[in-house]
Parts: structure tokens; C-alpha cells; sequence
């Protein structure tokens, strides 16, 4: 089969591997979409980061990795002892792979198991090919009228659900999310979804800005025109945000956000630095009792949320989200190049992986 693999810095390939073979207690799934996730583009540009050089704890494999953890599909075919599913179901794949014993696991905070790792980065496989095997718990059924490219959309939507819950907001709160990326993007909808209705995106590029206003923000600041500092006071009552998202990753995100948070409000932090962070008044923090809190990956029980809050209309038009689709055997020129040189045009760019 054909599958797209990190093998080394700016080096993917389409490569010809065998197809996984079933163990017992697990699924076999032909892969249909897999979206091109921001740490898939840091992987691409600056790994190896999460891709195992020496053997994963877990899986025991090495790079080449096959990429994508963001992916849809269709069940294939059920390994022995797996009775309660049917080949042809659609499916969502929770890609987070744990040993499922360890304190962490317990707690449902599956970034700190000890070997902890992701299908797409850490072996068995991943999303951009034509095929992978999981185990049965990783399966999640979608409903038959939800399209497999919005389905391929659960993953990046599951980390803006858990960032939401993380902030723990009444209805009436206002809300910044600083960076209409992706992630930024999901959020909008997240926050949405969950009844806050006063959200504020700051975004200085115009084609993102238009991003946040489709997706549904009822604010969208250009900080290089605009005061935000001064309108955050305006929205927020006089007094700034509730809660502010950082989904951009660079200082001025952070130095926004903490300028823009309301006393005792809460800074909640999604995005990956690729540069050191400078807490330049750390003493604000503690004189208006601002809590900075990281948001990383979610439960299985939110990863179902999504679907459930997608299937009932409570997310609504993730589809937007979608800015793009290209054929495996494009996905490095038109997928991955064009992500970097382009990113302000795209939120989400998704690889047919049935594609030649």
C-alpha cells in the first residue's frame, strides 16, 4: 500500500509498505481523509521532535514514520474477538497511544504517561495511508450522514473541546482567542458550541481574520491597527476577558493575553513555542491573581463529545474549517508546501488517502 513517511528533515516520501496486519482485539481501517496538522508541518520543517529515532516505548518502531493523526475512515476488516462493530461503519480514529495503566492514564491525562506517543508520529501507522491497524478502544462510529472529511476534523476540534472545558466559562463570559489558525479557528467553534457567545479573535493576517468571522466570532481585532488592549476593556465590561486563548505561540501572543486578562481571569495555552518565552512582568500574575494553565490533547470521553456536539448541530459548519483537499501523492507539494508558503489562505488542508 501507499503511505506518505517522515524520513527525515523536509524528507517525506510515498512509500510502498506492506499493509498492517490485524492482531487480535483490533481493527483493520481504510483510511479516507487525514487533515496536515500544525505539528505535522513543525515535524516536517524542524523534527525529528516526536518521531521515535530510537525504538518507541510503546510500539517499538523507528522512523520512516507514516504521518497523520487527524483521520477518518472506514472499517475494513475486524481482528479475532472484536464483535461489536461492522466492516463498512464509518469511523473517527482517537490517535492518542498510552500504556493505559500508569497514574496518568488513571487521571485521563494521557500526555504525561511515561509512553505516551501518537499514531501518524510514534508507529502503527497513521492517517496518509491507504491503510491502519488499531486497537478496537481507538475506534469511534460516526453517524451515517456525517461526510468522512468533517469526521477527519474530530481530532484538531477535540483539542479546542478539551481547551474550552480547561477554561471552565459561564455563558455570559467573554472570551479572546489570540491567532486564527487552525486551532484558533477550532476554539471559535468550540466556544460557540458551548452557549459563550461574546468571542473576540485578534489576528493581524486578513485572510485568517476572515477565517474567524466565518466561523462565527462576534469580534475580530487587527492588532496592528487596532488597540486591542483598550477594546478589551471596551468588550469585556471594563474590566478584559474572562479568559484568553493563546493558539499563536509567539511572545506578543502571550504579552496580549496577559495584558487582556481580567483580574483572577484565566490564560489557557494551546500552541507550541518553537522560541523561549519571556514573562516580562511576572508580578502581574500575581497581583491580580491570573491563573496560566496549558491545555494538551483530551480525554476518549471528549474525543466522543466532538462527534456527539458535530452529529447534533451543536458545533456548527465545521466543514468551513476546510480549506483544502489534495491526493496522496500531492500531499508534500500541494499539502505541505503549500501550508507553509500559503498558510494565511488555509485552515485545514486534508489528504485523500484513497487517492492516487
Amino acid at each position: 500500500m501507499r503511505a506518505l513517511r517522515w524520513h527525515g528533515n523536509k524528507d517525506l516520501r510515498i512509500d510502498e509498505i506492506p499493509e498492517p496486519e490485524l492482531r487480535p482485539g483490533w481493527v483493520k481501517v481504510k483510511n479516507a481523509w487525514a487533515g496536515i496538522c500544525g505539528s505535522d508541518l513543525h515535524e516536517y520543517t524542524v523534527g525529528p521532535k516526536n518521531v521515535p529515532i530510537e525504538p518507541h516505548a510503546l510500539t517499538k518502531e523507528t522512523v520512516p514514520s507514516v504521518l497523520g493523526h487527524e483521520f477518518s475512515g472506514t472499517i475494513a476488516e475486524l481482528g479475532p474477538g472484536v464483535t461489536d462493530l461492522k466492516v463498512g461503519q464509518k469511523v473517527a480514529v482517537f490517535p492518542v497511544l498510552t500504556d493505559g495503566s500508569c497514574y496518568w492514564c488513571s487521571q485521563d491525562t494521557y500526555g504525561l504517561c511515561p509512553k505516551w506517543g501518537f499514531l501518524g508520529y510514534s508507529g502503527y501507522g497513521g492517517g496518509m495511508a491507504e491503510y491502519v491497524c488499531v486497537e478496537r478502544e481507538a475506534i469511534h462510529i460516526i453517524p451515517d450522514n456525517m461526510p468522512l472529511d468533517v469526521a477527519a476534523l474530530v481530532e484538531p476540534l477535540a483539542v479546542a473541546w478539551h481547551a474550552v472545558k480547561v477554561a471552565d466559562l459561564g455563558p455570559d463570559a467573554d472570551a479572546l482567542v489570540v491567532g486564527a489558525g487552525p486551532i484558533g479557528i477550532a476554539v471559535v467553534h468550540c466556544l460557540l458550541a458551548h452557549g459563550i457567545t461574546s468571542v473576540t479573535v485578534t489576528e493581524p493576517s486578513p485572510s485568517r481574520a476572515e477565517h474567524a468571522k466565518n466561523a462565527g466570532a462576534a469580534h475580530v481585532l487587527n492588532p496592528m491597527t487596532e488597540d486591542v488592549l483598550e477594546l478589551s476593556k471596551q468588550i469585556g465590561d471594563g474590566r478584559g476577558f474572562h479568559a484568553v486563548f493563546d493558539c499563536a505561540g509567539v511572545q506578543v501572543a502571550f504579552d496580549t493575553a496577559l495584558a487582556c486578562v481580567r483580574g483572577k481571569g484565566k490564560i489557557v495555552n494551546i500552541a507550541i513555542f518553537e522560541t523561549p518565552l519571556v514573562i516580562k512582568t511576572p508580578n502581574i500574575i500575581n497581583r491580580r491573581s491570573i491563573t496560566y494553565v496549558g491545555s494538551n490533547i483530551y480525554t476518549r470521553g471528549e474525543f466522543q463529545e466532538v462527534i456527539d456536539a458535530i452529529a447534533s448541530g451543536k458545533i456548527k459548519n465545521p466543514e468551513k474549517m476546510i480549506t483544502g483537499k489534495v491526493s496522496l501523492k500531492d500531499a508534500v507539494i500541494d499539502g505541505f508546501e503549500t501550508l507553509l508558503m500559503q498558510k494565511d489562505k488555509h485552515v485545514k488542508i486534508l489528504i485523500d488517502a484513497t487517492s492516487g
